[in-house]
């Protein structure tokens, strides 16, 4: 009964529209397929009513345009930001490939595996330059002008920088929880069989070697399966005590920690003392060396899930270190949300000024809100503030202030 009263109620209010618009009565209750005809006119003009009401991300040409001009400037910093901040990394990349002997491809390799940590960073900082370089460009053509003119809002103004605020909080995402510890581990992998390839090729015979910090390597012979013949190493580490060893062959090893064990064979070690000096001899030995420049990716190779785990086991400063990384892993994804809000308003204020203006508001706006995160890491690292209280109180700022400027952007 209930279903056939509702049947008889679209009818009724179909028959009733469809009579308004001029359709002959008789068509309607004598002809039921004229009936079901223009029925169906009226309910798909309704359906499309409300899709068209209800559509979340309806765009207009302008939103297009400013959405591809948002998406090419955004590749443009992205760039620059990884470029600027990989320098250091390069420089200790190519002291170290370079010291084993490794290629140029290899080198390309290790710097394109180190991109996807660089972008937790340069991400959110690369969607804010983006935002301030278009609508600061709209700004200073008195686009924005225009817009406001012909009735549009600034948040439909806005609208397409949330649109992109959504994509770019959804690659970061991706990139904290899955593609830079897959990087990470790929990074530590290449490094570790570049080393266990190369190392032995770039120790030449009769030449002394030095790249390890404190330690000079010199080999009489190297045979063809890896393995020296004749080593003699001096080991300067310990000011106060060096060594000096002497052994028939050695082999090397590359650890999980991507320090060098080379396996010595059948040799003396003399340690020079004050007035004396000590001889041991030793059947097998494994001395433990490093590279001058080091890596630490043990908390980098880690998902947010595995750093949480992990500092469930961990004590002390360890454990706040994880906790640390892990809440890192989570805000910084969320930036360019928060970013979306305070971006446009700071650009209506830097129009004027030139597009250089943009740039200097993104760095300076990034440059407070990074020394105020890196200080509150440090308080949580001395046990004077609870970690989650530490680690979410600079985004809460950042959220509370873009906010603000939003709000008061509207009300103009």
């Amino acid at each position: 009964m209930r279903l056939r009263h509702i049947s008889f109620k679209v009818s009724y209010n179909c028959s009733f529209r469809i009579l308004k618009r001029g359709v002959p009565t008789h068509a309607l209750f004598i002809n039921p397929s004229t009936f079901c005809y223009y029925s169906s006119i009226y309910l798909k003009g309704v359906l499309i009513k409300i899709y068209n009401r209800n559509r979340i991300f309806k765009l207009s040409l302008i939103d297009k345009a400013t959405l591809k001009e948002l998406f090419y400037t955004f590749v443009l910093s992205i760039a620059s930001f990884n470029i600027i901040l990989m320098m250091e990394r390069i420089l200790k990349l190519s002291m170290l490939l370079s010291g084993v002997g490794a290629s140029v491809l290899d080198f390309i390799q290790a710097i394109l595996l180190v991109q996807p940590q660089l972008m937790l960073l340069t991400l959110p900082m690369s969607f804010m330059t983006s935002v301030l370089f278009t609508y600061g460009r709209l700004k200073s053509d008195n686009e924005i002008v225009i817009y406001r003119a012909t009735g549009m809002s600034f948040g439909t103004i806005s609208r397409p920088v949330f649109i992109f605020a959504l994509f770019c909080f959804i690659v970061a995402t991706a990139v904290s929880f899955k593609l830079s510890p897959v990087a990470s581990t790929a990074f530590r992998d290449k490094l570790k069989d570049v080393i266990t390839t190369k190392s032995p090729l770039a120790i030449e015979e009769g030449v002394f070697y030095s790249f390890f910090k404190g330690v000079t390597i010199f080999v009489k012979k190297k045979a063809h399966n890896g393995r020296l013949d004749g080593i003699f190493i001096y080991d300067t580490r310990n000011k106060d005590n060096p060594w000096t060893i002497f052994a028939e062959s050695a082999s090397i090893s590359v650890n999980p920690d991507l320090s060098i064990g080379f396996v010595l064979k059948n040799g003396e070690v003399f340690m020079a003392e004050s007035n004396a000096i000590t001889k041991i001899s030793f059947d097998s030995y494994n001395m433990v060396v490093r590279f001058t420049p080091q890596f630490n990716m043990q908390v980098s190779e880690l998902t947010p899930f595995e750093l949480l785990k992990r500092a469930a086991n961990k004590q002390g400063e360890d454990r706040l270190l994880q906790y640390v990384e892990f809440h890192r892993r989570l805000t910084l994804p969320l930036m360019p949300l928060v970013l979306s809000l305070i971006a446009p308003p700071l650009a209506m204020l830097s129009g004027k000024k030139g597009r250089l203006s943009g740039l200097s508001f993104s760095m300076a706006i990034f440059l407070i809100y990074y020394s105020f995160l890196v200080y509150c890491e440090k308080l949580v690292r001395a046990g004077k503030l609870p970690h989650y209280t530490g680690c979410w109180l600079p985004f809460t700022a950042m959220l509370l202030v873009s906010i603000y400027f939003y709000a008061r952007e509207c009300r103009r």
